[in-house]
């Protein structure tokens, strides 16, 4: 009762300021992190069936869906940007996003970013939430890193070890961004541009470590559209759940859940996650 009550609430408030949430321009940056059928429960895993349906709803939207890196020259005021633009993000590196997520977006002609962390690329372990559930939590191998690369989409640092780098020493911080972007050069043969943070955990001086690191953007947790001249290591995203349904995912495209979002990110049980 109180899990229906609690989405009730979030679509009564998304409806609400849907219309309002039109009005603000800028680019939409959709995050997932999971595709897969094995996590009922998981709000980060979106079940196979529901992506796709996504996917196409976008693909009908008519709303352009550009690779992060073709969008920093519009959001630097270089260029135009173009009207409804929108991104799309995969965080973590599991291999469902190779083994589900990518033919459904190769089958819209969807070109993304993957953000992978890069000491777990090729290894047996997992990151914390799923360790020691099931073999379906495998992460991406470099192979399937190179190969995701080569049919055009993006590969992005997630940090060497999924640390939150606002919580390390500035030393340690530096380690994980420089590390990252190391490890990812090694591999794919190009230093990367773009970075996500581990948890959404950064604040200023991080922003800058990143900065130094090369990374040239950065996304973070924070809801809303990004408008030309947004600050490039501050990128504001949309996150895509499970219990999203259709309608929930046209009203996010349209930023009818970022003022929900905010909300739920000023609570101290969301912070502590």
């Amino acid at each position: 009762m109180r899990a229906r009550l609690r989405a009730l609430t979030r679509r009564t408030v998304a409806r609400a300021c849907a219309v309002a949430a039109r009005r603000e321009p800028g680019l939409r940056i959709l995050t997932y992190h999971r595709v897969n059928e094995d996590h009922a429960r998981d709000r980060l895993s979106v079940r196979p069936e529901a992506f796709a349906s996504q996917m196409e709803a976008l693909a009908v939207s008519g709303r352009p869906v550009l690779r992060l890196t073709e969008a920093l020259p519009a959001l630097r005021g270089a260029c135009p940007l173009p009207a409804g633009a929108v991104a799309l993000t995969f965080d973590d590196g599991f291999q469902d996003n190779f083994t589900h997520a990518l033919p459904v977006l190769e089958r819209f002609g969807f070109a993304v970013t993957f953000f992978v962390v890069t000491a777990y690329v090729g290894s047996l372990d997992t990151l914390d939430r799923y360790r020691s559930c099931c073999g379906a939590d495998r992460m991406l191998d470099w192979e399937q890193v190179r190969t995701m690369r080569a049919h055009g989409h993006d590969i992005g640092g997630h940090g060497r070890t999924h640390r939150e780098l606002a919580l390390l020493s500035e030393a340690d911080a530096r380690a994980e961004a420089e590390g990252c972007a190391r490890d990812l050069e090694s591999h794919t043969g190009d230093r990367p541009r773009l970075f996500c943070y581990p948890r959404g955990s950064e604040r200023a001086g991080v922003r800058r470590i990143v900065g130094e690191a090369g990374f040239q953007a950065a996304c973070t947790v924070h809801p809303g559209p990004n408008p030309p001249g947004t600050a490039l290591l501050a990128l504001r995203r949309t996150e895509i759940s499970a219990d999203d349904t259709l309608a929930d995912f046209r009203l996010k495209l349209e930023g009818g859940f970022d003022a929900w979002h905010r909300v739920v990110q000023g609570l101290p049980a969301w912070r502590a996650r």
